[in-house]
């Protein structure tokens, strides 16, 4: 039993008592259960509040809700009648999946109402089979099957035949959301596009910021398994985990692991981090034709990826520089050396996937690549200080300049250019770095979904704004300074923007993890909504790193 020092009755006794409830019916709907199981939603009715407080009353009172883990009420506020037709039109004009931003309720032959976190959490509403993921339009709509299995588990009704969905009085209806864990009573908010977490406010973002960094980084931690290497992810509506693996994934996950625990001064999560190093040189390396290579697979074909060398190298680096424990050193070595002999060509030119036999199969796969395979050998360099690292260094970012990589807008670019400037200044690669912010920065504002990785542009970009505030190069770029600040202050305003999109639209937070299969498995987990709600390590790692380069950047 939960230790309290108040009852959750007396706290839904405030909630009811101070909600304004504008429906001639008055209704709550109230989700409560373990952290082990999705949550069990129900609905009380009432003429009045009154009538409405003592059905409540006597629910608590047979199921004892004090007992249970949580417990979240959501009072219904307003509600509009429509047609089922109209209800069809509603869905297909929703843009991206799971974009559900209206609760559901039928009102006829059968009496059936839906959060839209149930609608989701269950896959009641789903894109049609022709779907493809950040492609075209999903054309969502009732999943019959999806609908009959939900209905069975909450009203324990088998249906067959759903015809009575279409002469139902059909109701779309807001609510008042409250969340009561432990002694506490944690108002919600609607942030649309079936957003619905705590209040984040400008004053407590920063607060909520370092919440999400401690909850997400033990969250990645728990993804890492005793053998070192890491549950891939989960679909969490029935808990399906992610097939496959991917050695890219696992070493940038790694990276991310290690900033955790630098961040936290964490020795436990370092060391866990290392036991994730073992096993990837361990499972993932190969030494074939004297080169040193992190292996991948597309389907049985073996490859070679610039990006897993790169990843690997970040890893590897990070860990030697936060731990200050050497014994990967040669690791290092061997996978710098493999880059810059085997992935790069004589013309400077980057190769981006070897064959099995080392002959080139990819000179461009993802652009990522390239960033990544520049910020590593920079920070490959620092640990090993050898010049010929910072020579390749400067012909990748010479090359980058030069063909104007600009335009792709990366984040790992950004973090790269960051990087270089530690080392040398030029114009040319300041001038770089701020195109590279700014030819998207509209974009990326009004960009609804979380997208990580957007902050982590702009956080390297704001940091880059700062070395030039004091950089001989800044009157050069700017004619004046109101001109810099500027541009400064844009990049930073966006950058504060993103951080709370991202923690309001991608964080897995209590209050919406208890609608899917298994809430303690997720909880502050990060994810991408309109990807069935994926969850995978890489989502963890690009939402730990910004934020944590955001909040380590905003403290300097």
């Amino acid at each position: 039993m939960l230790v309290q020092t108040r009852s959750r009755l007396s706290m839904l006794k405030d909630i009811l008592d101070t909600t304004e409830m504008e429906t001639e019916r008055k209704i709550a709907i109230i989700t409560t259960g373990e952290n082990k199981e999705r949550g069990k939603t129900m609905e009380f009715y009432g003429k009045s509040v009154s009538q409405l407080w003592n059905n409540l009353l006597t629910a608590y009172q047979t199921n004892r809700w004090d007992n249970n883990a949580y417990l979240r009420v959501d009072l219904v506020t307003e509600e509009e009648k429509i047609t089922f037709e109209l209800l069809q039109q509603q869905l297909k004009k929703i843009k991206r999946n799971n974009y559900i931003d209206f609760n559901l309720r039928f009102d006829g032959i059968r009496k059936r109402s839906f959060l839209k976190e149930e609608l989701v959490g269950n896959a009641v509403i789903k894109p049609d089979n022709k779907h493809i993921v950040g492609k075209n339009h999903p054309n969502l709509h009732i999943d019959p099957q999806n609908y009959r299995g939900y209905v069975k588990r909450k009203y324990n009704r088998e249906e067959s035949d759903l015809s009575y969905l279409e002469r139902s009085n059909v109701y779309l209806f807001k609510t008042k959301a409250y969340y009561i864990e432990n002694d506490q009573i944690i108002p919600l908010e609607d942030y649309g596009n079936g957003n619905r977490v705590r209040t984040i406010t400008e004053e407590t973002l920063n607060e909520m910021t370092d919440l999400v960094i401690a909850k997400g980084s033990e969250y990645l931690k728990k993804q890492l398994m005793d053998t070192g290497q890491f549950i891939y992810g989960y679909y969490p509506c029935y808990d399906q985990p992610i097939k496959g693996y991917n050695s890219v994934r696992h070493f940038s996950s790694l990276y991310a692991l290690v900033e955790s625990a630098e961040y936290f001064s964490d020795e436990e999560m370092l060391l866990e981090a290392k036991a994730g190093l073992i096993w990837g040189i361990k499972q993932l390396t190969i030494n074939e034709q004297g080169y040193f290579l992190i292996k991948d697979f597309l389907g049985k074909e073996v490859e070679y990826k610039l990006g897993a060398q790169a990843t690997a190298i970040l890893a590897i680096a990070k860990y030697i520089q936060v731990s200050k424990d050497d014994s990967f050193e040669t690791y290092l070595k061997q996978l710098v050396r493999t880059i810059s002999q085997k992935f790069i060509t004589k013309d400077n030119q980057t190769i981006h996937v070897l064959d099995k036999d080392l002959a080139i199969k990819e000179r461009f796969r993802i652009i990522y690549y390239d960033g990544e395979a520049l910020f590593s050998l920079l920070r490959a360099y620092e640990i090993l200080n050898e010049q010929a690292i910072f020579e390749t260094c400067e012909i990748l970012m010479e090359h980058f300049v030069t063909e104007n990589y600009q335009k792709y807008h990366d984040h790992w670019l950004s973090y790269a250019t960051n990087e270089m400037l530690k080392h040398k200044e030029k114009i040319t690669y300041y001038r770089f770095g701020i195109k590279n912010a700014l030819v998207n920065i509209d974009f990326i504002e009004q960009r609804d979904t979380a997208y990580p990785t957007m902050l982590e542009l702009l956080v390297a970009a704001s940091k880059m704004m700062k070395k030039l505030e004091k950089s001989e190069f800044k009157n050069e770029l700017f004619k004046t300074p109101t001109d810099f600040l500027e541009v400064k202050e844009r990049i930073d305003t966006v950058m504060k923007k993103r951080v709370s999109h991202e923690i309001k639209t991608g964080v897995m937070f209590p209050e919406f993890a208890v609608f899917f299969k298994k809430p303690a498995t997720i909880d502050y987990g990060f994810f991408a909504r309109h990807d069935r709600f994926r969850m995978r390590i890489d989502d963890a790692e690009h939402f730990l790193s910004g934020l944590i380069n955001y909040r380590s950047h905003y403290k300097d």
